[in-house]
């Protein structure tokens, strides 16, 4: 390999000045300064046109569609000249002062449009990656290349010319004295025959596709391209993966202790995701809007907060579009006369999103297919919200209905940032894991900093964090597989009544409160045993909202507090709380809902969670729930929760648990 020369330039500078929110205004200072960049036998240098200089005064928050054909813009040109060596070169912008427009302003609020300057849009456009130049910090990449040398020894000469268009997000609410200034840089640098243009995550999961297309012979499409929109239509030329599961086989990712499945990626490098499995079940709420429903309340307080480093990885005001298609999976719906369209950080798929899923193929065949029941996003009508039952999709009727009915699987969808880095290859064994999320854990690192979700081996079975009790240093696991004897899954009677541990005079192993805190206990080897703390499992009624699960705020209030700043039941509050060592899960808890597919879900499952003072809850393979008698004829297994006491160290394991590749915490004292 050749050495590489490295020459960085600052080859022109211009600063502006917003002072936003309200109807403030923006003024750009220009300065020409043109500059030259050499690199062994080559030079680029950029100019800067004098047909504009960027004087604006409206550089205010603004939509995207306005912000791509406003005329404010400046007009710029990069020139070269190669002679024998490829260069790479790439322009970018970054903030001169770093305390007013720090790198999560300039992802989230500083949208950017570049095109040549007939205003053709230029698609190769690296959003929000980190610069080559680490010496001048993060900021954005506009555009990158590499040029070639002639094939016959004669210096080739090059000119590209761009027009930026600025403006700040819609969503920006900053403060009239923020100001923010930019530098405009050109890096360039000799690269052999072997470099690529650097890769960001959409770049990545886009080469894996050609990989996949280019390496099968039996004709596996894993991709649906959506260009059926108009000028006004932003969801054009979205890429959707579409197909069977051996088909769409490179789009899974590891994050935040979840494995997700990327649904589609949006022009702009942006992605949508769906965790792999359902994450809890849950009633829809009380209407149909998103918005206003306790599912929206779940995903975008309760499982939001699970994620790491939302602000540079999650657009936390993404659109999330529920228009009505009265069961017409087919149709678009932002080409609908009414449209319903919430902003928000976290969602669901919509029913169109969903047939994009498997329209190469069938429901039945489709990769997002586990075989369980799961909410989208769509209402069917003014009453009804549609759910996927296994392969087919069904209404549920029971949405206004005060009976506690409608308890349906939830599978999270978030959408990701552009530009973000990606390290894997995107299959099960070996997914992707976003730069930025939490590293593989150094020795001693304690368990109650990791992410929820993450896999831990205890007394050689598999858990999941459930949860990290900040102020105790406590944290909470359930097991991923149910209780067996001998490969049988054991099922057994709730309690002897809705409550579970609050029996005395009736208990024995025919009940799961017993059985746990006593036999099963007492089998854990006493390294582990050592290391369990006695953990508060809460039983407070489930009949509507989730959150009366553990607040016991009166449930007109429910809607305005989370569960955090929510007031939660004590020991006095008498059948509220159980205090032991074992327990199960809680409607609305993390993973209270099925693993895996129906066909390999061995048996139902009982939550801890009352419905009232004669019926518990449990969840059917399928993943929705129904409310059973505790102590009758109805036998149930068990997923087990316990709870590890504050210092407890990882001793290995990446923490993560997948396909063949199965690495989960090692702990110890």
């Amino acid at each position: 390999m050749r050495n590489r020369k490295v020459l960085i330039i600052l080859v022109s500078i211009f600063s502006f000045l917003m002072l936003v929110g309200g109807t403030s205004y923006a003024y750009f200072i220009y300065n020409k300064d043109i500059g030259e960049v050499s690199v062994e036998t080559g030079n680029i240098s950029l100019n800067f046109s004098n047909s504009n200089n960027l004087s604006l005064t409206n550089i205010v928050p603004m939509n995207d569609n306005l912000g791509k054909i406003v005329n404010n813009y400046i007009d710029f040109t990069v020139n070269g000249s190669v002679d024998t060596e490829r260069i790479y070169y790439e322009v970018y912008i970054v903030p001169k002062n770093t305390s007013t427009m720090t790198q999560n302003n300039i992802n989230n609020y500083v949208k950017t449009y570049l095109t040549d300057q007939s205003d053709v849009k230029i698609s190769n456009v690296k959003l929000y990656k980190n610069l080559r130049d680490s010496s001048k910090g993060n900021g954005k990449i506009l555009y990158q290349d590499i040029v070639e040398p002639n094939s016959n020894g004669t210096v080739k000469n090059i000119t590209k010319d761009f027009r930026l268009r600025l403006w700040l997000d819609e969503a920006y609410t900053g403060s009239q004295s923020e100001i923010f200034n930019f530098s405009i840089y050109l890096y360039a640098i000799n690269v052999d025959e072997n470099f690529e243009l650097p890769l960001d995550g959409a770049g990545t999961v886009r080469k894996a596709i050609t990989a996949k297309v280019n390496a099968e012979t039996n004709a596996c499409n894993p991709i649906w391209v959506d260009d059926m929109g108009t000028a006004n239509d932003t969801s054009d030329d979205i890429t959707y993966f579409s197909g069977t599961n051996d088909c769409v086989d490179m789009n899974y990712v590891w994050y935040s202790g979840k494995l997700w499945r990327i649904t589609a990626i949006y022009p702009d490098g942006s992605m949508k995701m769906i965790t792999e499995n359902n994450i809890a079940s849950i009633s829809w709420g009380s209407t149909v809007e998103y918005d206003g429903s306790w599912v929206y309340q779940w995903l975008n307080e309760d499982f939001y907060d699970t994620l790491v480093n939302q602000s540079d990885i999650i657009i936390n005001n993404a659109t999330w579009n529920y228009s009505t298609s009265v069961g017409v999976s087919s149709v678009r719906p932002e080409s609908l006369a009414t449209q319903k369209i919430v902003s928000a950080s976290t969602g669901l798929l919509n029913l169109y999103e969903y047939y994009n899923a498997y329209r190469n193929t069938s429901k039945s065949a489709s990769y997002l297919n586990k075989g369980y029941r799961w909410w989208l996003l769509t209402p069917s009508s003014s009453s009804n919200i549609i759910y996927v039952n296994n392969a087919h999709i069904y209404v549920d009727d029971s949405l206004y209905s005060n009976k506690p009915g409608g308890k349906i699987g939830i599978r999270p969808s978030i959408n990701i940032k552009s530009g973000l880095e990606f390290t894997g290859s995107g299959t099960k064994d070996n997914p992707y894991k976003i730069v930025g999320d939490k590293e593989s854990p150094a020795s001693n690192t304690l368990i109650s900093s990791r992410s929820v979700g993450e896999y831990v081996k205890f007394d050689s079975d598999i858990y999941r964090i459930v949860s990290v009790d900040e102020t105790l240093g406590t944290t909470k696991l359930t097991r991923v597989d149910y209780i067996r004897d001998n490969g049988t899954v054991i099922t057994k009677n709730f309690a002897s009544s809705a409550y579970f541990g609050k029996s005395t005079n009736t208990q024995s192993d025919t009940y799961w409160d017993y059985y746990l805190n006593n036999k099963w206990y007492n089998s854990i080897s006493s390294i582990y045993k050592n290391m369990l703390v006695d953990g508060i499992y809460y039983l407070g009624l489930y009949q509507r909202n989730y959150k009366t699960t553990i607040c016991k705020d009166t449930e007109s209030t429910l809607d305005t507090i989370t569960v955090k700043n929510c007031t939660k039941y004590t020991s006095s509050d008498a059948d509220k709380i159980f205090t032991g060592k074992v327990g199960l899960p809680r409607v609305g808890e993390m993973f209270s809902a099925q693993l895996g597919s129906q066909s390999s879900s061995s048996s139902d499952i009982w939550t801890i969670t009352p419905q009232s003072s004669s019926y518990v809850w449990m969840v059917y393979s399928p993943n929705n729930s129904d409310y059973i008698y505790p102590n009758s004829s109805y036998s149930y297994g068990v997923r087990p929760s316990i709870t590890l006491k504050a210092g407890i160290k990882i001793t290995g394991g990446t923490g993560y648990v997948g396909g063949e590749t199965n690495s989960p915490f090692e702990i110890s004292e």
